[in-house]
């Protein structure tokens, strides 16, 4: 579970590791070698709720990697994903307000986000492509496919849903290659 620590440097604490919001933002430049545990919060509980639960599946995280799985979880998604958490940190921890919209109703000024927003997600779409395109980003997204097949096969809370009575031992993840 993602828990507030509350301090002022705004860290929060997976499986009793601090990670900073500079972490969860920028998962895609993590070491491909060292602990992913971010990389996979990023994407097993952050994105599923800009692109859709029912969409961004553990089935679906299985099935292949996610540069590959475009239609499903884009470079969109995964900006939004990072600029509310950059707009929206400092609320969640008491610390500050919104940065591109306004705190006291939501929005700014029931027009949306502030204009240094769209400059700011523009520049996360870029940077995301261009990660995207890296020899340890596609390690990365390897491990977090390895690690969803397993979590798919060994019969866990997201892998499909029995009928009353139905016993089932086991489930094999085939792909199309």
């Amino acid at each position: 579970m993602f828990l507030s620590d509350n301090r002022t440097e705004n860290t929060h604490l997976l499986h009793e590791e601090t990670i900073t919001l500079e972490i969860i933002t920028d998962v895609r430049e993590m070491d491909p070698n060292g602990d992913i545990e971010a990389f996979c919060y990023f994407f097993d509980h952050l994105v599923p709720c800009v692109a859709g639960q029912k969409v961004w599946t553990q089935r679906e995280k299985a099935n292949k990697l996610i540069s590959e799985a475009k239609k499903v979880v884009s470079v969109l998604d995964k900006a939004f994903t990072v600029l509310a958490l950059k707009n929206y940190w400092k609320r969640w921890n008491n610390t500050g307000t919104a940065i591109w919209t306004d705190s006291r109703v939501g929005n700014y000024q029931y027009m949306g986000w502030a204009d240094a927003a769209y400059v700011q997600f523009d520049s996360l779409c870029k940077r995301i492509r261009e990660q995207r395109k890296r020899a340890s980003n596609m390690k990365l997204e390897r491990e977090y496919l390895a690690r969803s097949r397993m979590q798919l096969s060994g019969g866990g809370p997201h892998s499909r849903r029995l009928i009353v009575g139905q016993v089932e031992t086991n489930v094999e993840v085939y792909t199309a290659n």
